[in-house]
């Protein structure tokens, strides 16, 4: 089980399920890659950022996407074309809302080339405590937010964690899942690393935000074999949009729970 994972996510937000592609990327390339960064959760609409990629040196490296046609349907046979936002190019928003259990199919047609991808919305989890853990190695030592929650039974589970300090979101993100862990009253420490916090500690009265995401397993897929990529590892990312677009298709839950470092939350071995 991965404690955290930590790396400068190139693509913003991403996700997907279903027909899994490997997607060939070269980052040093400066041949542009279309990429497709869509999100739908419940009772939210689904919204499509569609932008094409430069190269990786280019300090501008998206330009957005006009005009492109996006389909959103259901599997009750619901279909939209979603519009793109006025004041916003490139993105694109649907008036359907999320519902859990029931299965998306996201298509998009740009310059008469065709990309599909499809998510399910699943069940959220609720973060039920949060804590502060001092971290003790040696003579050293360093908080780390910590959450509590129970993880359903019966069901494979899979987890994406994003933390706020004092408002500002870290680039750290903590991806996880329920092996060995399964229907279990979990409690999973988020350790720090200060480098994400502008080399500041944790520290008495900082504000704290934790979101916990139920995420499917192509989301997850993705996120791990992207990180992998981001890393240096070999393998590409797996991603569930057809087509050869950079990007996912995330369908997910969230559960968010907030507080203020104080003593009172601070948990100790000793």
């Amino acid at each position: 089980m991965k404690k955290y994972i930590s790396v400068l996510i190139i693509l913003s937000s991403l996700l997907f399920v279903s027909c899994e592609e490997i997607v060939d990327v070269d980052l040093n390339s400066a041949e542009p890659r279309l990429v497709i960064d869509a999100s739908i959760t419940e009772a939210m609409s689904c919204q499509v950022r569609i932008t094409m990629s430069q190269a990786f040196q280019d300090n501008n490296r998206y330009e957005a996407v006009r005009e492109a046609m996006v389909i959103l349907r259901d599997e009750d046979g619901n279909e939209e074309i979603l519009t793109e936002a006025v004041y916003n190019p490139g993105l694109y928003m649907s008036e359907m809302m999320g519902v859990v259990g029931k299965e998306y199919y996201l298509t998009v047609i740009v310059d008469d080339k065709e990309y599909e991808a499809s998510a399910v919305i699943p069940n959220v989890v609720h973060i039920t405590d949060v804590f502060i853990y001092d971290i003790k190695a040696g003579d050293k030592s360093w908080f780390s937010p910590s959450i509590m929650f129970d993880d359903p039974e019966y069901e494979d589970n899979y987890y994406y964690t994003l933390v706020y300090i004092n408002g500002r979101k870290l680039d750290t993100f903590y991806l996880y899942d329920d092996e060995f862990r399964n229907g279990k009253h979990v409690h999973k420490i988020l350790f720090f690393n200060k480098e994400d916090n502008q080399d500041n500690d944790l520290e008495t009265g900082d504000e704290v935000m934790i979101e916990m995401q139920s995420i499917d397993k192509g989301m997850y897929r993705f996120y791990e074999t992207w990180t992998s990529f981001a890393n240096g590892g070999a393998a590409n990312p797996i991603s569930n949009i057809s087509g050869g677009a950079l990007g996912c298709f995330k369908a997910y839950n969230t559960s968010t729970i907030y507080m203020v470092v104080s003593a009172a939350y601070i948990y100790s071995e000793e």
